[in-house]
């Protein structure tokens, strides 16, 4: 384990310096949208101490492998891309709808059509952005983190030059809209399913901020620039047509708009916006989440594990923000007597490999539910999965070379999926159970 340059410091004064700053909209939050900075203290120093368990440490390594791998490679922008959005700048994002192919039956293959499940690699090379986005904020992420719980500066300097690059600089930054994301060729060249890709803005991005604020790397008027760029953003998440028509969807797309709004609105400390998608997320449920944990929604698509865990890590995942806002979705129940524990109770199940998912589906990582068992446990202060987190193991397949994609990126879902849930269960939080976890502390109702 490598050295560390930090100052330990105690729960109680890192407690106190995470109080939510007073005031309404505008404020600014100083604990992370969906991390605990209070568990992860306690990890940090178990780390420091040579005290932390097998799945801390082996994700720790993972993650510093990852940080190191991105110390060394150039900054990315939308303006890399090799095709030109219709608006007439490289400044505006694109991507290409995952599961669109073009049609054989017609001699320019116009206009293309769904395969769902099957992914066609023209979405997945650098002349989009669709890639590209993903593997930068994957790599702010990585990077922050492993200056977090290492204490080496180098990882904040690299993480801040990736931020100015996409978000800052005049030459290569990103304009804060979607308007062509998932693009379909021969249908639109944009569309409201898109608004997923944004995402990682929230969950990824929104975190590392907040964490790299003070770091001297990361300068007030940084801060103040990616703000404006956050505000621009969020406005065009709530005005825009096909961002507005993604907020209606009733499956995955549209709990994920509401987790992605959630996040930016608490960056921004506005906790009005907030309490309007915890409502909007309670009437997803209503129509989503059936009395006996399944999600039809999710289960009738060809990748049917993989869906009904993604849709339930946008639900967990706005739990937990609703929580620090006072506001309890993990017990929310519907109308019809369907809960999100009961959703989470209907997969745990399958967590075990032995037991057979008994739908379609092309892929199934059995890890992947697993964080989400665990924020559960955590959340409510209830041991409900404990059994399945205690047995479960986080075996990262060999890399294959095979699958490697064009433009250098991602080698292997399902490595990085595996090592993702250990990293969430184990290093980024701690199970109830395990030594050092620290319970949180009581919200305020909210309204």
């Amino acid at each position: 384990m490598r050295l560390f340059k930090y100052r330990p410091v105690g729960v109680k004064q890192l407690v106190a310096a995470l109080i939510m700053m007073s005031g309404g909209a505008g404020a600014f939050a100083a604990e992370p949208a969906f991390l605990n900075t209070v568990q992860m203290e306690v990890v940090r120093q178990q780390l420091h101490d040579n005290t932390a368990a097998p799945q801390t440490s082996d994700a720790y390594r993972h993650l510093l492998a990852a940080a190191d791998s991105a110390l060394n490679k150039p900054n990315l922008s939308v303006t890399d891309k090799g095709m030109t959005p219709p608006s007439g700048s490289k400044h505006d994002y694109l991507s290409l709808s995952a599961y669109w192919w073009p049609d054989d039956s017609k001699p320019d293959g116009l206009p293309w059509i769904r395969k769902d499940g099957h992914v066609n690699p023209a979405s997945k090379n650098d002349q989009s952005d669709g890639v590209r986005l993903a593997d930068f904020t994957a790599r702010v992420q990585n990077l922050t983190l492993a200056w977090y719980f290492s204490g080496e500066q180098k990882y904040a300097d690299k993480a801040a030059s990736l931020l100015r690059a996409w978000f800052i600089t005049p030459e290569t930054r990103m304009n804060p809209n979607l308007n062509f994301a998932q693009g379909v060729p021969g249908i639109s060249p944009g569309r409201n399913a898109g608004v997923l890709d944004g995402r990682y803005f929230s969950t990824r991005i929104v975190d590392s901020l907040m964490l790299l604020r003070g770091n001297p790397a990361w300068s007030d008027n940084d801060e103040q620039q990616l703000r404006a760029w956050m505000s621009e953003y969020l406005q065009w998440l709530q005005g825009s047509k096909i961002a507005r028509k993604e907020g209606r969807t009733e499956n995955n797309h549209g709990n994920w708009y509401v987790t992605q709004v959630s996040g930016i609105a608490w960056y921004l400390g506005d906790k009005a916006v907030i309490r309007d998608m915890a409502t909007l997320m309670k009437s997803k449920l209503d129509v989503q989440l059936k009395p006996d944990g399944t999600q039809p929604a999710e289960l009738a698509r060809t990748r049917s594990f993989h869906y009904s865990y993604f849709n339930l890590q946008a639900i967990s995942m706005m739990a937990v923000l609703a929580q620090k806002n006072g506001i309890d979705l993990w017990h929310y129940k519907t109308p019809q007597g369907g809960s999100l524990l009961t959703s989470l109770d209907f997969m745990a199940r399958f967590t075990d490999p032995t037991v057979a998912w008994p739908y379609k589906s092309i892929d199934q990582i059995r890890v992947r539910p697993l964080p989400l068992l665990s924020w559960a446990d955590n959340s409510t202060g209830q041991p409900r999965y404990q059994q399945k987190i205690r047995s479960a193991t986080f075996t990262v397949p060999p890399a294959d070379k095979r699958k490697k994609m064009a433009g250098g990126y991602h080698e292997d879902v399902t490595r990085g999926a595996v090592m993702e849930a250990e990293r969430e269960t184990w290093l980024i939080s701690l199970p109830s159970f395990a030594t050092g976890y620290v319970a949180p502390q009581p919200q305020e109702s909210g309204k």
